[in-house]
């Protein structure tokens, strides 16, 4: 009887879906780069989505991936890259990581030949896609699901926590709503600007991949240790870095989302 209680445990712990970053850090990427949006850029937009802003779409690819049409989009929001992986000559895996589905949703987006509903639907990939690959832990390890099975305690909490969980919102949560903690993040100078537009889907999967190093250095205190227990240590070293993917990746999705309105209208011409 105990042995299946645990094997319930297992299952529910590591059955149950983990979304990359929360609802609220998704909103937080929109909000900032909505901030750095052209003009031009958001009257495109608008005209994609109606009234609805980036924001209210940034959480659409999470809420559809369970569902039987797009339960295939699962792989879409994460990469499996061992510690020795070469991201330089890491092979995209068709249809099934995000480094294809960023390039297979920004070629549409740009086409403005294609049908409203598709470019909407691929801007509603687009924007999602782009927060994921700066969470660090989707460009994770395959030997641990991205963090999945790292079991942790957060602050001596009684809740079995994991770290990818705890990349998602547990480092970054706080009393701040979305807008309210965009406007705190979106402090980057001219120059923090310049330097993190020029950059590739590929090279933000390489910053990624650098930060494992990082995510997985758990102090003194956990070194024989039987369960791992982060807590101010962690906070106080990791949360400045998840915030700066935060903030990245607002920037880095304005600038993207400026240029593909900018070459569709190249191409309409």
């Amino acid at each position: 009887m105990c042995r299946l209680k645990f094997v319930f445990l297992l299952f529910i712990l590591f059955s149950t879906p983990c979304f990359a970053w929360w609802d609220d850090e998704h909103r937080v990427i929109a909000i900032i780069a909505d901030n750095h949006l052209s003009d031009h850029t958001r009257k495109q937009i608008e005209q994609i989505l109606g009234d609805t802003s980036l924001d209210k779409i940034a959480n659409w690819a999470d809420r559809v991936k369970s569902q039987q049409r797009w339960r295939h989009s699962k792989p879409w929001h994460y990469m499996n890259i061992g510690s020795d992986g070469d991201i330089a000559t890491y092979q995209s895996v068709v249809e099934g990581d995000i480094l294809w589905a960023l390039g297979y949703f920004y070629k549409q987006l740009k086409d403005s030949h294609l049908p409203l509903q598709q470019r909407r639907r691929a801007l509603r990939f687009f924007v999602h896609f782009v927060a994921d690959i700066h969470q660090p832990l989707h460009v994770g390890l395959p030997e641990d699901r991205g963090g999945n099975w790292i079991l942790v305690r957060w602050f001596n909490g009684a809740k079995l926590q994991n770290l990818h969980k705890v990349w998602d919102g547990l480092l970054t949560g706080g009393d701040l709503n979305s807008a309210q903690y965009a406007h705190y993040l979106d402090n980057a100078s001219q120059s923090q600007i310049d330097k993190w537009q020029n950059s590739t889907f590929r090279d933000w999967a390489g910053e990624s991949k650098q930060l494992l190093g990082q995510l997985y250095r758990f102090g003194a205190e956990n070194t024989d240790s039987k369960r791992l227990i982060l807590g101010d240590q962690y906070l106080r070293v990791n949360r400045p870095i998840a915030e700066r993917r935060l903030l990245q990746a607002g920037i880095r999705l304005a600038y993207y989302l400026n240029r593909a309105f900018v070459e569709s209208e190249q191409v309409t011409q």
